[in-house]
């Protein structure tokens, strides 16, 4: 973070653009900020970027409002989702709009966090500062100091966040972030293999709970130490009926009942 975080605030309000900028004077975050007033000259910003001329470069992170004209900040989204040059950029979404199909829709698209305006000091520079180690080539260690839990565990979970950030957060010494890791469904597998032999036994059940765990990695937690794995396999009506007729056959008498029982489930 030496030559400070470089951040592209796409926003056409400009006492909204006045709030994010003293915001980011009162962090502490070292940083470099670009502006552009709506989203046809946020991507034309982009694109010149791409070209590695001018002045211009590609941003660690973007700030992007929601409501603009000419070209709004789904329409924004989907042309960096959709531009492999810029998909891998983080994106936080600025939005005063309480309507979750709003924010759900940006997240389908490529968002990885959102902020509701006004924003504060606080809570910019925790985000930004997150979302940029974890999506950064640091080391580890720079993911955890003082940041806000809650969000590493939206970036664990997010479909859109990168997989080397998400190796990062495989590491996170919090439990939960790295169940979170677990479950999410765009985790590669080289990574699923690693948190299934992680020293946590619920980090290892949701390895189990991802609906992309190969059978033979599954197989092995069926056989797992923990008695709560095998029970919490045993019970998941989305285990494989040749799993449960093994674990029928568990030492633990509650796994055994609940495998019998999940599997009654699925004949019925």
């Amino acid at each position: 973070m030496n030559d400070g975080i470089k951040i592209l605030l796409v926003e056409d309000s400009p006492s909204d653009i006045r709030l994010t900028e003293e915001a980011l004077k009162r962090s502490d975050l070292t940083y470099s900020l670009h502006i552009v007033n709506d989203g046809v000259e946020a991507m034309d910003y982009l694109e010149e970027a791409k070209s590695g001329g001018g002045e211009k470069i590609i941003p660690d992170v973007i700030l992007l409002d929601l409501n603009m004209p000419r070209k709004n900040g789904h329409e924004v989204l989907t042309d960096i989702k959709n531009d492999s040059s810029l998909s891998l950029i983080p994106v936080v979404l600025l939005t005063v709009s309480d309507k979750d199909e709003d924010i759900m829709a940006a997240l389908r698209l490529k968002m990885n966090y959102y902020i509701a305006k006004p924003v504060t000091s606080r809570k910019l520079s925790s985000i930004i500062r997150a979302i940029y180690a974890v999506h950064s080539e640091g080391p580890v260690s720079d993911v955890h100091k003082g940041e806000d839990m809650h969000i590493r565990l939206v970036l664990a979970g997010n479909p859109h966040t990168t997989q080397s950030a998400l190796i990062k957060l495989s590491d996170d010494p919090c439990e939960r972030v790295r169940c979170r890791v677990a479950e999410n469904e765009q985790i590669p597998l080289t990574l699923l293999d690693k948190l299934a032999n992680d020293t946590s036994a619920e980090v290892r059940l949701s390895v189990s709970e991802n609906p992309n765990v190969p059978m033979k990695l599954l197989e092995k937690l069926a056989k797992d130490p923990s008695e709560d794995v095998r029970l919490g396999i045993s019970s998941n009506s989305r285990t494989p009926a040749q799993l449960l007729h093994d674990l029928i056959r568990d030492e633990n008498v509650y796994v055994a009942l609940s495998a019998s029982k999940t599997l009654e489930g699925l004949k019925a």
